[in-house]
């Protein structure tokens, strides 16, 4: 289902919005849902909260990752520790 706004100063308040999962509420502070904007230029996945070129960066960041033998190795020395 859609809502379409026909309020431009709400309509200009949503296009503006950078973060995600916002909240929105009525006039009394009610809230009345959660608004994620939708895939814009340089950031195509707004749900999670990063740029594109966050998301690259994370994704290739050589630091970032580990094999799943790295973890089962280190759960093993936890493991053993007193």
């Amino acid at each position: 289902m859609s809502v379409t706004i026909h309020d431009a100063a709400a309509v200009a308040v949503l296009a503006s919005t950078t973060g995600v999962d916002v909240e929105v509420r009525g006039p009394d502070g009610q809230l009345l849902g959660r608004f994620t904007p939708a895939p814009r230029p340089g950031m195509m996945f707004p749900e999670f909260g990063v740029t594109d070129e966050e998301m690259d960066r994370r994704l290739n960041d050589p630091e970032g990752w580990v094999s799943a033998e790295e973890v089962n190795a280190r759960l093993r020395e936890l493991r053993r520790q007193p």
